[in-house]
């Protein structure tokens, strides 16, 4: 058999491009603001105690913003070699985004506590409060981001990663990962 290379489209290419540029800058957006906001727990700490020192919001943001810059990149990108890797690593990124159900959950309970005016919250839970809000806020837009990513990473493989021709587990694994880690919490 000869190799035969599918002809894409390069109109469709470009829209699919477009929009992972768009999913790409509101996740490099919403994680500096998710890193800016953990920074925040930390000055607004007073003597408080797990979940809000999990730091999960510097963390969880590291994580957008690198979602964010590898679909910059690849959308910018003229060279076919770097564009394929960073595509790669935007679709590998989707998937971590998407196992990162701590930080959900850590937010949550930060949120939880700190509503409650809880001794863990230090001195000022009412900043903690807010703070674990937007911290929830920005992992659930960052979750539906994942999934986008994900979803169109998958269903248009052909005009975006011609090269994986019929490899379709990982995404399928995540799918499964993520929904048997939210039953079992």
């Amino acid at each position: 058999m000869e190799d035969q290379t599918l002809k894409v489209n390069p109109q469709e290419r470009e829209r699919l491009l477009s929009f992972l540029r768009t999913m790409s800058a509101i996740g490099l957006a919403l994680g500096v603001v998710s890193v800016i906001v953990g920074i925040l727990v930390f000055v607004y700490l007073g003597g408080g105690q797990y979940p809000v020192t999990s730091g999960v919001g510097i963390w969880y943001g590291l994580i957008l913003i690198t979602f964010g810059i590898q679909g910059l990149v690849a959308n910018f990108s003229t060279d076919e070699k770097t564009q394929r890797k960073t595509l790669n690593g935007h679709y590998i990124m989707s998937i971590v985004l998407m196992a990162m159900v701590y930080a959900f959950i850590a937010a949550i309970q930060g949120l939880v506590t700190c509503s409650q005016k809880d001794e863990k919250c230090g001195s000022n839970p009412d900043e903690q409060t807010a703070l674990h809000a937007i911290v929830v806020a920005v992992t659930v837009v960052g979750y539906f981001l994942s999934i986008m990513s994900m979803t169109t990473h998958q269903r248009k493989r052909s005009v975006l990663h011609p090269e994986w021709k019929n490899h379709a587990g990982c995404v399928y694994t995540s799918y499964i990962y993520t929904i048997l880690v939210s039953l079992w919490l």
